[in-house]
């Protein structure tokens, strides 16, 4: 298909938060599925073992896959390891309401428990970045976004931590990503602050808002809706919402056209096709 882009370990992101004792589902063609919580109460953080995650030989093995493809294919393709971030790995220790109690009841434990999730990510994000041809990192943070909390709990309790992350990152010399769910737009701000390489956004974030933001000083990603046209339009459909995007973020550089998340598995092949074949977008007739 042309790709330009690859996060790799996408599918794998739950195996990390299992390893910690949380039961798993795989058995299916879907992303593996997590069944229940580590810990029934943040008072349980300390027993938390993350070596018991980093050590464990499927976690060895999904790392080697990282750098499997990098082997393959990293020389013509820009190759960025993905994992959750530690906001979300936190609500999948101890479940996304106990989480958000605890930001409220508990901040002080919540920060543990962040500190903790924080050093995760970086432990096993450090060793995908290990290979030469692995350029970058991106940390997904979907319990992150604006549609379930408020800006005011994402300076308090996510940036910091994503902050810690990102200058992590670029101090190997690698590009440092941030994929943020729904309507990112109310955190810009926060984002510029946070000074990632790259912000991928979803459909909620209008494009023309995100580049008086960031144009120029944070590279965008974004933002074709994953569900719409794409899952269900026809492929000169998905070329007429690509352009749409490109035109709304006008002749600023730093934009990357792509899906702003995830797609479904029943996205037809000629759809994806249609959008990476758009390679020039001003001679096309809508």
């Amino acid at each position: 298909m042309g790709q330009d882009l690859l996060w790799t370990g996408a599918g794998l992101l739950n195996y990390p938060v299992h390893f910690l004792g949380c039961p798993i589902e795989d058995n299916t063609t879907d992303s593996p599925r997590l069944v229940g919580t580590v810990v029934r109460g943040l008072d349980s953080v300390s027993d938390l073992d993350m070596d018991k995650v980093v050590d464990h030989p499927t976690m060895q093995a999904i790392l080697l896959s990282h750098h499997l493809v990098a082997d393959g294919i990293g020389k013509e393709t820009l190759i960025m390891s993905t994992q959750w971030g530690p906001f979300t790995v936190a609500s999948r220790i101890v479940g996304i309401k106990a989480l958000m109690m605890a930001a409220v009841e508990m901040p002080d434990k919540l920060f543990d428990l962040m500190a903790f999730t924080t050093e995760l990510v970086w432990r096993i994000g450090e060793q995908t970045l290990n290979h030469p041809d692995i350029l970058g990192m991106n940390v997904s943070e979907p319990v992150a976004s604006g549609d379930m909390i408020s800006p005011a709990l994402f300076r308090k309790f996510v940036a910091p931590f994503l902050k810690d992350l990102v200058n992590k990152i670029k101090s190997k010399g690698k590009f440092a990503g941030i994929h943020i769910c729904g309507d990112s737009t109310p955190i810009l701000q926060d984002i510029l602050e946070l000074a990632p390489t790259c912000f991928s956004l979803e459909s909620k974030v209008d494009l023309r808002a995100a580049r008086q933001k960031l144009g120029g000083k944070v590279c965008v990603l974004g933002n074709v809706s994953p569900t719409g046209k794409l899952l269900s339009g026809s492929p000169r459909e998905v070329k007429e919402e690509a352009i749409k995007c490109v035109k709304a973020w006008g002749d600023t550089q730093g934009y990357i056209l792509t899906v702003g998340c995830d797609f479904p598995k029943q996205v037809p092949l000629e759809n994806v096709t249609a959008l990476m074949e758009l390679k020039s977008f001003r001679n096309f007739a809508p």
